[in-house]
């Protein structure tokens, strides 16, 4: 199910939503890894894909790459937190089999 008028960002280990629009993604891990003082860390570490980097510490990006399915990227498992956030998010757009799939474990 794809809304164009979603609301896309980064949800946070504690369930914090940080809203960017569509393709600016980057440019929000960029402020993310400011704001948490990571930046240093990010150098020594990726230094080139910030989107990893925050995944990585156990962030999660909304997104929809091709404009066409909205989709929910982590790499680490999701916190009780994050899985309760993007339920609702998921409950809001109508996307009932995804708000389910985000309470099931996947990891």
């Amino acid at each position: 199910m794809y809304d164009s008028k979603a609301v896309l960002g980064w949800v946070s280990p504690d369930g914090t939503f940080t809203q960017y629009d569509w393709g600016e993604h980057t440019t929000g891990a960029e402020e993310i890894i400011r704001s948490k003082g990571w930046y240093h860390e990010f150098c020594e570490r990726y230094c080139a894909n910030e989107r990893d980097f925050l995944c990585d510490k156990g962030y999660c990006l909304i997104h929809d790459p091709g404009k066409q399915e909205i989709s929910a990227t982590h790499i680490r498992p999701l916190t009780n937190r994050q899985r309760d956030f993007l339920y609702d998010y998921f409950i809001q757009l109508g996307d009932h089999k995804k708000a389910n799939h985000m309470l099931t474990e996947e990891f």
